[in-house]
């Protein structure tokens, strides 16, 4: 003996907006009544929304190493003191400093950068000589031979450096040191 089942097939709901199909209860669509679909924008407003964040941080991460690069080879970020001169146009190749055990006896560190100009080495020789007799430096020696400027701080006599000119051609390399 079987158990009549409770819908028959195409039954429709007492309140007219289900239909059984045999297993579970779907709606019905009614001629002229249109299907209410769910709307899926929302995915698309999202990807776009992380799409758009996605550009912004890469030109900001471009923007940002460009000016990192831009600073460092125009000598922002120098271990020189801010009144050092600065050769015009000359572009930081190098700049390191030692601190601690590494330095001259009586040094809490030392600066090396190194410069590449386009300038002949006659005009960087008498850029640093002219800067360096000036403010708050002074030379100590000058051999033209080699190419060498010993200098020191007036303020800190303690401080003191070189500035060795290398001619390349119409351009000169110019590698500084400073014992501070």
């Amino acid at each position: 003996m079987s158990i009549p089942a409770p819908y028959q097939i195409g039954q429709v709901s007492p309140d007219g907006m289900w239909m059984w199909d045999g297993q579970r209860w779907i709606p019905v669509q009614r001629p002229g009544q249109p299907v209410v679909r769910r709307s899926r924008g929302w995915v698309w407003w999202l990807a776009g929304g992380c799409l758009l964040l996605l550009v912004v941080a890469v030109g900001l991460g471009i923007w940002g190493a460009t000016a990192l690069v831009h600073n460092l080879q125009a000598g922002n970020f120098s271990c020189l003191p801010s009144n050092f001169p600065k050769y015009p146009g000359a572009t930081v190749t190098r700049d390191y400093t030692y601190v601690g055990t590494g330095v001259a006896p009586g040094d809490a560190r030392e600066c090396q950068e190194t410069l590449d100009s386009g300038s002949d080495v006659a005009a960087v020789t008498n850029f640093y000589v002219s800067q360096l007799n000036s403010g708050d430096w002074k030379i100590t020696s000058n051999d033209t031979a080699t190419g060498q400027i010993r200098f020191q701080r007036v303020s800190r006599p303690q401080t003191v450096g070189t500035v060795q000119l290398l001619g390349r051609g119409q351009q000169t390399i110019i590698e500084i040191k400073l014992d501070s």
